[in-house]
């Protein structure tokens, strides 16, 4: 079976170390949750399970258990294979390329035309320019390809994707995701345990809801999650990721672009050359990349104060600073 996983950066997933190209198999009874090797057959599900500054592959699962998630395409199996390492940008290729092949509704085709579904477990696809397609029901799923094309899903552990230049993927619900891909695209999820992703130049990613997860790939992009221990991510010049939310986390990567977080115990990441990363709340984590900077705010007991980070005078490129009464600190517990 063909299914996504999440990793840390050093490629461990609860302590055990992974590699590509390698085979593993696990010694024992497995149980969905409990035991065994864990993936998703879904690839924007793994955003449930790590943030998208974390790794993700493209695995094999064999000697797969018949148990099934209740919120989510989550699978336990025997046997994993780690294939190749996908970005986010492939993750939304992926996950349009699965809706497709998962749906079992009529294919409506032709220039201008809408499709609504309302019912459970729904599954609407709408393939033109310009087309337009909605699904409404818990577990649906709706999907539109073509140039400005639009589709929403409105649900409890809905999907919803749209695919082709200038078009839009907004989807509602508890463990709703949305994700679009192409030039100018945007992709909007609101939701507890959200997810939103978007690939292209100029695109947009906004996702709304506690533990939600944002994230936009491609020059010019933004990223942007509100919820705590939300994440928001975003990868390509000029582009900028923002988060809400105590524990939150925002990272942005790419030349010029830049990562704001607010809230306590929040972090913000920005990697390239004149970067900028800023913590809006306090007991953050903060680190910019070659001729950049950083702020931190800190309480001296009676007023709020900034540090800031020069990187190359001050503090060192990629890597994460606190403050303590005023001093930067490097933060080593942090993995790079």
């Amino acid at each position: 079976m063909k299914a996504y996983k999440g990793f840390n950066l050093d490629m461990t997933c609860r302590g055990f170390q992974f590699e590509v190209g390698k085979t593993y198999i696990h010694d024992g009874d497995i149980e969905l949750c409990e035991s065994g090797f864990h993936a998703c057959e879904a690839p924007l599900d793994v955003l449930n399970y790590y943030p998208p500054t974390a790794l993700f592959a493209e695995v094999e699962l064999d000697g797969v258990s018949e148990e099934t998630h209740e919120q989510d395409t989550k699978r336990v199996a025997k046997t994993l294979t780690v294939k190749v390492i996908v970005s986010i940008a492939e993750l939304v290729d992926a996950q349009i390329e699965w809706c497709d092949r998962n749906s079992n509704a009529v294919i409506s085709k032709g220039r201008y035309l809408a499709v609504m579904g309302s019912s459970d477990y729904s599954t609407m696809i709408n393939s033109s320019e310009a087309s337009k397609s909605t699904s409404i029901g818990s577990y649906s799923r709706a999907t539109s390809t073509g140039a400005c094309s639009t589709t929403a899903s409105n649900g409890d552990y809905s999907t919803s994707v749209s695919s082709g230049g200038c078009s839009k993927a907004a989807s509602s619900g508890s463990s709703a995701k949305a994700a679009s891909s192409g030039t100018a695209s945007a992709a909007a999820s609101s939701g507890k345990y959200s997810a939103a992703a978007s690939s292209g130049k100029y695109s947009a990613a906004a996702s709304s809801g506690d533990y939600s997860t944002a994230a936009s790939s491609g020059d010019y992009s933004a990223a942007a999650s509100s919820g705590e221990y939300s994440a928001a991510a975003s990868s390509g010049k000029y582009s900028a990721a923002a988060s809400s939310g105590g524990s939150s986390i925002a990272a942005s990567c790419g030349d010029y672009s830049k990562a704001v977080s607010s809230g306590d115990y929040s972090k913000a990441e920005a990697n390239g050359e004149q970067t900028i990363a800023m913590v809006a709340g306090m007991d953050g984590r903060a680190r910019a990349g070659v001729n950049g900077a950083f702020a931190l705010p800190w309480f001296d007991g009676k007023q709020v104060r900034i540090a800031v980070g020069v990187i190359g005078e001050n503090a060192k490129a990629d890597v994460w600073y606190y403050v303590r009464d005023g001093e930067l600190i490097e933060d080593t517990s942090i993995c790079k």
